[in-house]
């Protein structure tokens, strides 16, 4: 019989294990147990799923969208509080004018200023009360109260000629408009060329001891009209 030459050979009573043999006899050499494969020991840490990393993706991304959402919105507040704070110059120069347009707010221009409605522009010269009967080209008008004329200097401020009628003009007393009677007397109805004026009346038939605060200028029977106090 063949004896077995010395070396490393499963254990006769633990198979499972290897322990050396001298070519004699047993040792008492066993051979370190092997290390365990991957996957057996502690359990692998279970890894995100794929639907929670793109859910987390989604939401990254709606809080970034509305992070800029807001830097946004502070800049264009900021924007906002800046511009209502500002004056506009054009404020600044309208309210220094001696000139008032059809435009600017209820209240009358000051006696002895100008006003402009369209292409007009015009001044109080003087006013005349208490008759009641004027001549016109017709004969003599007779005045229900009074008649209350007013004297006015009307210039074309515009590019081309233009006819001033002075049955446009209305007068006000408190608060409520009177129409200008139609007596034909010197520029009653006139053309005016460019950067020409003349000098018209507006006449009006009002209440007996009235007293006007204003006459709103028109342009035309269609124009909003200025008002200039007497």
């Amino acid at each position: 019989m063949t004896q077995p030459t010395a070396g490393w050979y499963p254990d006769p009573s633990d198979p499972s294990r290897q322990r050396y043999f001298d070519g004699k006899t047993w040792t008492e050499n066993y051979a370190p147990f092997p290390a365990p494969p991957p996957g057996i020991g502690q359990p692998a840490k279970p890894g995100m799923s794929r639907g929670l990393k793109i859910g987390l993706g989604v939401g990254a991304a709606v809080l970034a969208l509305v992070a800029i959402g807001n830097i946004g919105g502070n800049e264009k507040s900021a924007e906002t509080r800046s511009s209502s704070t500002s004056p506009s110059s054009s404020f600044s120069e309208s309210s220094t004018s001696t000139v008032t347009s059809a435009s600017d707010d209820d209240a009358p221009a000051p006696a002895g200023s100008t006003v402009r409605d369209g292409k007009f522009e015009f001044q109080v010269l003087g006013v005349e009360r208490g008759a009641t009967s004027i001549d016109d080209a017709f004969g003599p008008e007779v005045a229900k109260g009074e008649f209350f004329t007013v004297r006015l200097r009307v210039t074309n401020i515009g590019d081309d000629a233009r006819s001033f009628s002075a049955t446009n003009q209305k007068l006000i007393i408190n608060g409520n408009e009177y129409e200008a009677t139609s007596i034909m007397d010197d520029g009653w109805m006139e053309d005016i060329n460019p950067g020409l004026g003349i000098e018209a009346s507006a006449t009006f038939d009002i209440p007996p001891g009235a007293v006007p605060s204003a006459i709103e200028c028109h342009d035309s029977m269609f124009s909003g009209g200025a008002l200039l106090a007497l």
